[in-house]
């Protein structure tokens, strides 16, 4: 799903594929948490099993929301970098990542 502006513009897109348990959602990328939360609720509409988002977002009021939806935490997914000593600075815009059960 790829919502945009009216003149447009990509305003943030969203990835899901069925996993032998899951929904898998993710990339999940959009400019602020309602959008992202938008695309969450388009990418999972009608599945009726369970559903996996990998989120490394520190934003309390998106992860709330999830809960609210019926997401629990279940662990942190891990961040590793090499050569650096450092993350790069994000710019916040990435809600879900791409799970590492895609192998």
């Amino acid at each position: 799903m790829r919502p945009t502006t009216e003149s447009g513009k990509v305003n943030g897109f969203g990835l899901s594929i069925l996993g032998p348990e899951n929904l898998i959602l993710g990339p999940i990328v959009a400019p602020d948490h309602k959008l992202a939360l938008a695309l969450i609720d388009r990418l999972a509409y009608k599945h009726e099993g369970k559903l996996r988002i990998d989120t490394p977002i520190h934003d309390h009021l998106f992860i709330n929301c999830l809960q609210e939806r019926g997401f629990e935490k279940v662990s942190q997914p891990p961040v590793m970098i090499f050569n650096c000593d450092t993350l790069p600075k994000r710019n916040r815009q990435l809600y879900g990542i791409v799970a590492q059960v895609f192998g």
